[in-house]
């Protein structure tokens, strides 16, 4: 079943988008669940949590929203275009 949706801020994919581990390949996520979701929220994502964090703590879509930097994100990428990407997030290492 193909996703139409981005499951972290609910609105309908647009390019640019993305595939993102939920147990990153760094930490084991080879085989692992994926979804797929803008670029813009998966960037949001690997700005707040490193990819230890992730593996350990955020493996779910459900833990990610639970996160308070990541609700308000949602919050005001709700209001942007579909394809809005903004190139200035950078990944946590």
């Amino acid at each position: 079943m193909e996703e139409t949706t981005c499951p972290l801020c609910g609105r309908p994919l647009a390019d640019p988008m993305v595939r993102h581990y939920l147990v990153p390949l760094s930490q084991g996520g080879n085989g692992t669940n994926t979804v797929l979701m803008h670029k813009v929220c998966h960037n949001k994502v690997h700005s707040l949590f490193n990819e230890k964090e992730i593996a350990r703590t955020y493996t779910s879509v459900e833990k990610i929203l639970e996160n308070e930097d990541i609700r308000k994100f949602v919050a005001w990428v709700k209001k942007k275009p579909l394809d809005f990407y903004d190139g200035s997030l950078k990944a946590k290492k």
